[in-house]
């Protein structure tokens, strides 16, 4: 069952944009989450672990009238953006530390950053074009429990959480969770959902937990590209270190792979 958390989160109001991962933070190859993959991507699975450390001050949250922030660190970084059209799913392993670390809203996920795509004109252009959509999935600390949490940005922000398992949210324990953000066909048209993963030893899926269905998201595919990646956040500012995250991100091909 899915749970909305209502909460007026007390962020920062500016204006930014995407930014590379800080120095501190380290980077490897892309995962492919395309239909076929780019030439300069290996079709080999990128199983290696990346620490990402997100400062004091970093987020990603768009709230009325006029909060808009998007400077958390990635991996990769930069995002590697691709048509939208080509996209077909993207897996993510995380890891935070126990809970006794932790501080409001500390995060770590899987983001899909979608924007319009470049051309000549609109590079040149004043931005009145379709700002930025975006959607990020992963576990998300608040009120002193750490939660799965989905938050999708088309106009605006919203914010849905579901309770982790129990064994991933001990508190003297790390938390770890696998999410999924697929394309999916029905009756009714494609749309994305998102996923919470069980994998067996061998990294196969025992079970597959639906968290949220996003129906906007392929709603307009041409001039539209995503970049997909990992991201930690810790919005709080009050002289606090980086949250430390380790990150899987896990190389797919078609959405018919690895069912």
């Amino acid at each position: 069952m899915l749970f909305i958390h209502k909460s007026t989160k007390p962020r920062q109001s500016c204006q930014v944009s995407l930014r590379s991962t800080p120095p501190h933070s380290t980077t490897s190859v892309p995962i492919n989450t395309f239909s076929s993959t780019p030439s300069h991507l290996s079709k080999k699975p990128n199983m290696s672990t990346t620490t990402l450390t997100a400062p004091p001050g970093t987020d990603i949250w768009r709230k009325p009238p006029d909060t808009n922030i998007l400077n958390a660190p990635t991996h990769p970084s930069p995002l590697l953006f691709q048509p939208l059209r080509s996209f077909q799913r993207a897996r993510l392993t995380l890891t935070l530390p126990p809970t006794s670390s932790l501080t409001q809203y500390d995060q770590a996920g899987l983001l899909l950053h979608l924007r319009r795509t470049p051309t000549p004109t609109t590079a040149t252009e004043a931005t009145d074009a379709a700002p930025d959509k975006w959607l990020k999935t992963g576990v998300e600390f608040a009120d002193s429990v750490p939660w799965l949490s989905t938050v999708a940005c088309d106009s605006w922000a919203d914010w849905s959480v579901t309770p982790l398992p129990a064994a991933a949210a001990a508190a003297a324990a790390p938390i770890a969770a696998t999410v999924e953000a697929r394309r999916e066909t029905d009756v009714h048209g494609t749309s994305l959902w998102v996923y919470v993963l069980e994998l067996d030893s061998e990294g196969a899926v025992v079970k597959r937990t639906p968290l949220r269905e996003v129906a906007w998201f392929f709603a307009v595919e041409e001039g539209w590209e995503v970049g997909v990646g990992a991201y930690a956040a810790r919005p709080g500012k009050a002289g606090e270190e980086g949250l430390r995250a380790e990150v899987r991100l896990w190389e797919l091909g078609s959405g018919e792979e690895g069912r």
